[in-house]
């Protein structure tokens, strides 16, 4: 018997060459799993949430519920989202590398071999690259590294970082001693790492928070993610394959909620508490329906261009990315109301997928901000090759 997920994504298989039976076969094994694994979730607050969370991805990562070798690794991660999405969006990191992708892509083989390990047993990466004036401007950070005994010490602060007291590992955005933006992976240990928790307004079931960093050491001969100065083209390779993986979770959370209603409406018809489905409802389960399943197909293929690092790839991702959440967003939003006040309790898990996906309108890139990078991309590439309208934002 097929899951609710699954149900979802079946019709969409002629749609995923990549995936063959293995591939799908494990997939459906997750969605299994982690079915089975959310029966007992807890309620929140925050605390017994995050330490649920880090044990569902410790199971899953025991049961070996790893993207499989080859080329179809990408696009199952990406339905591996929406499967574990659909029951709840803090579940965005309960499989696959995450931030951690980043050093597996981009660090050297011996640092990358150890972090290999250290996420396959669950262990979780954190990104430490927003500071106050917001996120997208990474051009202008401030966190910086001065040289000290043959090694580089952090200095400086970043803010809004989510995974802040899970995460076993940072990938921290600097400026290295001659001022160039550069990455490098910082184990959570660090004495020199202060975290101030703050209470999030949705994705509660993580830490988050700022992360001050008081002289942290790096080793550029082994922590440094590509060499010195390549900081903006790590970020943007990363996120360029990251953002299609957040959009297929808030999907996967916007068609849990559309079964959720769908199921209640039913459920009251067979019951004669419900005479009919009016067809104001009925018009907005199909259409819904539609959007969901267009904006996954989108981000299938942004998907696949950042995996084969098309020349568009930063821009599909950006605009598919802010795309694929609103339509998420507004379809949980447009599907409350037809269940009347229960859309509308504090325990209703519709209530908690609005919450989680209004906070995600803000996470991993403001939408506006994506969109406006999106469209200053089109103009420059409409102008000619070597015209930028506003480098600051790229």
């Amino acid at each position: 018997m097929m899951t609710p997920a699954i149900t979802w994504l079946e019709p969409l298989r002629p749609s995923v060459p990549e995936l063959g039976e293995t591939a799908w076969d494990r997939l459906c094994g997750l969605s299994t799993d982690v079915t089975e694994l959310v029966r007992d979730a807890p309620t929140r607050p925050h605390p017994s949430r995050s330490k649920w969370l880090m044990q569902v991805r410790r199971t899953l990562a025991e049961q070996g519920h790893h993207p499989p070798p080859g080329a179809d690794a990408s696009v199952w991660q990406i339905l591996a989202q929406f499967c574990v999405g659909f029951h709840d969006l803090d579940l965005r990191d309960a499989t696959g590398p995450g931030h951690g992708a980043m050093i597996l892509n981009e660090a050297g083989e011996r640092t990358a071999s150890v972090w290999r390990g250290r996420l396959q047993q669950g262990d979780l990466v954190g990104i430490a690259a927003t500071e106050r004036h917001g996120g997208s401007r990474i051009r202008e950070i401030t966190t910086s590294a001065v040289r000290q005994d043959g090694r580089w010490r952090l200095r400086g602060e970043k803010c809004w970082v989510s995974r802040l007291a899970e995460a076993s590992g940072f990938v921290v955005f600097f400026r290295a001693p001659e001022g160039s933006i550069t990455a490098a992976v910082v184990d959570a240990s660090e004495p020199g790492l202060e975290r101030e928790l703050i209470e999030p307004l949705g994705l509660d079931g993580w830490s988050w928070g700022m992360l001050r960093l008081h002289d942290v050491p790096v080793d550029p001969a082994n922590d440094l993610l590509g060499p010195a100065g390549s900081g903006l083209d790590v970020f943007r390779r990363h996120f360029g394959r990251f953002r299609p993986l957040v959009t297929a979770t808030a999907l996967g959370t916007a068609a849990g909620v559309h079964t959720f209603v769908t199921d209640s409406l039913a459920a009251a018809c067979r019951s004669g508490t419900l005479r009919r489905v009016r067809d104001n409802a009925l018009i907005m389960l199909g259409r819904t329906y539609a959007e969901i399943n267009a904006a996954l197909l989108a981000a299938i293929s942004a998907n696949r261009l950042a995996s084969a690092g098309h020349p568009s790839a930063d821009l599909v991702s950006r605009t598919g990315k802010a795309m694929g959440v609103d339509i998420a967003y507004q379809a949980t939003a447009d599907l409350a109301p037809l269940l009347g006040a229960r859309g509308f309790q504090r325990i209703s898990p519709i209530a908690k997928a609005r919450g989680d996906l209004t906070a995600l309108l803000y996470a991993d890139g403001i939408h506006d901000t994506l969109y406006r990078a999106g469209g200053i991309e089109l103009i420059e590439r409409s102008f000619h090759p070597g015209f930028h309208v506003n480098p600051s934002v790229r």
